[in-house]
């Protein structure tokens, strides 16, 4: 199978979406061929994320920021965007959302087209931009009545599409087990609770943990990616490579997730962060459903997701039972390998790309 992976993003950019997006690509290119066309930078990559065609002497208003600059380079990625694609042999087009643009349906007219639905983009252009809003409210039809297949991240975000009658396949962020390192045996005198996440993000729940950290004073917390004055048990640590927050991560007792994603109006999520946390092989707590996570398991807490859901009691009763036990965070890893690892979900990708492309 050929792929034309379409991205809105400069594959130079240290991001978890352009992470994400090098980690499909990895496993696809195990076994098929592909190429990611960037309208951000009018530029071709191969498999191997080495430059294949650029596009020089762009116009200079593309290097201007702005709304009214923002619709325009809109349309002219539009524009350029068949004279990219015309340079290569493809089967099928991948793409993650991407507001209208005025000439895009015309390439979606005449190939297999699949999209990934990251997020609710009415809710999120609503939080972010009133204009980019009803602009986005408008015209999003123009865009969906032409896609083939969509691949959403929840089941809560496939709700939001079956409306399109278009085949859908839910398929949940994952992680690359394999660059975690872990332990089994940990012996800290106290037991540590760690969260990575960012500042100014008040669905992440960083004020709930602070309060967490005061109840428990006998805990000891860290906050990576969060620059702070510490305190008696809380050490924010700021922003870390990833290698670094690994390190901090795998020596710790438990790992905190989203604690309020109430306040984006969600109830479903499959955050990295968590990934992280059971790929190094800690069991979790968090305050959502977790779109990978069936049935009652014991290496995990999953608390209301709303206002008041600090259950302390229930909180104290799951970090005394795991701390100090391997059993759990052995079942912790085992999960991250048997149903997060980027190896396996990208096999159920591609098996549906398989399906789009051969449906009449």
């Amino acid at each position: 199978m050929k792929i034309l992976y379409l991205i809105n993003y400069n594959l130079n950019e240290n991001s978890g979406v352009v992470n994400k997006i090098k980690q499909q690509v990895i496993q696809w290119r195990k076994e098929h061929e592909v190429y990611i066309v960037s309208i951000k930078n009018f530029t071709i990559y191969n498999s191997e994320f080495n430059i294949y065609y650029k596009e020089k002497e762009l116009p200079r208003f593309l290097n201007k920021s702005g709304r009214v600059f923002t619709f325009i380079k809109l349309i002219y990625s539009a524009y350029r965007l068949p004279v990219l694609i015309d340079r290569l042999n493809f089967d099928i087009i991948y793409m993650r959302y991407l507001l209208y643009m005025p000439f895009l349906r015309k390439v979606m007219k005449q190939y297999k087209v699949i999209m990934e639905i990251n997020s609710d983009d009415i809710l999120e252009y609503k939080l972010n931009s009133k204009m980019t809003y009803y602009y986005n409210l408008i015209t999003r039809d123009k865009t969906l009545i032409h896609i083939n297949g969509f691949v959403c991240v929840s089941y809560e975000l496939k709700d939001k599409f079956i409306k399109y009658g278009k085949p859908i396949r839910i398929i949940a962020n994952g992680i690359n087990v394999e660059e975690y390192k872990y332990y089994l045996e940990m012996k800290n005198k106290k037991p540590r609770l760690v969260f990575i996440g960012s500042p100014h993000q008040s669905w992440h729940g960083i004020d709930k943990i602070e309060k967490m950290a005061e109840y428990f004073n006998r805990f000891e917390f860290y906050i990576i990616g969060v620059s702070k004055k510490n305190t008696n048990n809380i050490s924010y640590l700021g922003y870390l490579p990833n290698q670094e927050a690994t390190k901090i991560i795998s020596k710790c007792d438990v790992g905190i997730g989203t604690l309020s994603l109430y306040k984006t109006a969600l109830e479903e999520a499959s955050p990295l962060k968590t990934r992280q946390y059971f790929a190094c092989a800690l069991p979790v707590i968090y305050a959502y459903k977790d779109s990978d996570i069936e049935g009652e398991k014991d290496f995990y807490l999953e608390l209301e997701n709303g206002e008041n859901n600090m259950d302390y009691s229930q909180i104290e009763n799951f970090v005394k039972k795991v701390y100090g036990e391997s059993v759990y965070r052995e079942k912790a890893r085992e999960f991250a390998v048997d149903k997060l690892d980027y190896g396996k979900k990208e096999k159920v990708r591609i098996a549906f790309f398989d399906r789009i492309l051969n449906a009449k």
